[in-house]
């Protein structure tokens, strides 16, 4: 419940690379999500990181099935523990 209360809203646009280049171009402050397969989340990863997003996975790692979460440095280091708490 704490990650309801951080954040402002939650949407889904679609596939997991439309919004991460939705995070890439601004029109998303963050996008986090598990369960995904490399191939549905390389791309937009690499566009999202290629504009100056800070691309993770649990704990700060590299992104992986367990974790994707994709925002501006700052707000992804903020965001991250509440993501993990969550269990999102």
């Amino acid at each position: 419940m704490r990650l309801i209360g951080a954040v402002r809203d939650i949407r889904r646009q679609g596939t997991a690379s439309l919004d991460l280049c939705f995070v890439a171009a601004g029109r998303l402050d963050a996008y986090a999500e598990r369960g995904l397969n490399p191939w549905d989340h390389a791309a937009g990863a690499l566009v999202a990181h290629e504009a100056g997003a800070a691309v993770l996975g649990a704990g700060g790692a590299a992104p992986s099935r367990d974790l994707v979460l994709a925002a501006h440095p700052e707000l992804a280091e903020a965001l991250l523990p509440l993501v993990v708490e969550s269990g999102l």
